[in-house]
């Protein structure tokens, strides 16, 4: 397959020429040139509306299209995303994106007596597997494991001291202090998922990519110049042009008949969303 990059949105050659459902010969022919199939442009499709990007062929694949031909192959195209964005497949991936993106609630805290449970079952593990250890090595190598036996044991001990601090009511307070307090900060950020992501409505991907082309694109230039630079390079004559997006340059190479057809699909499908 040719090199994919990120170049061009789904309305102006984002997608050019990548579904199976445009049945000319033409498209066939260039479907098998760029090697791409059905499930492919559709991954591509929603790539591109769930991370607002823009994913095409490579230039030297656009630039074989005849100007003359571009633009009724732009409206083509974009009515295929436009259809395919409104199929259940597209539905069932906003719906896992969505999943992906809901905040995690917090885990409530532990009891002073869980705590302990779990301390002591440290220590005693820990004291098992020392002596085991100990047990193991040369008789004159066995008492360096006597002092963090004992150690361990001070420390399982101490578990059940009623003035250990670690295991107060204070302290037990506090971790419920903390989780209410992560609590509200959960609750506050499901509301804003909520709101950012609505459920069956991915309506709101589809306008931030169209509208983020419409503002990529407002302003090509298309009868700005270009040159060589001394590798050989074609490079636009004006530095400010040079950075510029992939999509501004791509769509400057394309053609103002294509970026046109592109732009007032998008227009329109904006005013339907």
């Amino acid at each position: 397959m040719k090199k994919l990059f990120i170049v061009l949105p789904v309305i102006i050659l984002v997608l050019i020429l990548t579904a199976e459902k445009i049945i000319d010969d033409k498209m066939k022919n260039i479907l098998q040139q760029i090697q791409m199939n059905e499930g492919d442009a559709n991954n591509m499709i929603w790539s591109n509306c769930a991370n607002s990007n823009f994913f095409a062929p490579s230039p030297k694949t656009l630039k074989a299209i005849a100007k003359g031909e571009r633009a009724s192959i732009v409206e083509s195209v974009a009515k295929y995303v436009k259809e395919y964005t409104s199929t259940p497949e597209f539905l069932n991936k906003y719906k896992e994106l969505r999943e992906n993106k809901k905040p995690e609630p917090p885990e409530k805290p532990k009891t002073i007596d869980q705590m302990k449970d779990e301390q002591r079952k440290t220590f005693q593990d820990a004291i098992k597997s020392t002596e085991e250890t100990k047990l193991k090595m040369p008789a004159d190598q066995q008492s360096m494991f006597d002092d963090a036996i004992k150690q361990y044991k001070e420390q399982l001990k101490e578990i059940d001291n009623p003035d250990n601090p670690m295991f107060s009511k204070d302290m037990e307070n506090m971790y419920q202090q903390m989780y209410e307090q992560q609590t509200a900060d959960y609750n506050n950020k499901l509301a804003q998922w909520e709101k950012d992501y609505p459920e069956n409505k991915p309506g709101f991907l589809i306008k931030n990519w169209l509208n983020n082309f419409l503002n990529e694109t407002k302003d090509v230039d298309f009868s700005a110049q270009t040159a060589l630079d001394q590798y050989k390079k074609e490079v636009f004559v004006k530095q400010e042009y040079e950075r510029k997006s992939a999509v501004w340059k791509l769509c400057y190479r394309v053609g103002k008949e294509a970026t046109d057809a592109g732009r007032n699909f998008a227009q329109k499908w904006l005013i339907e969303l």
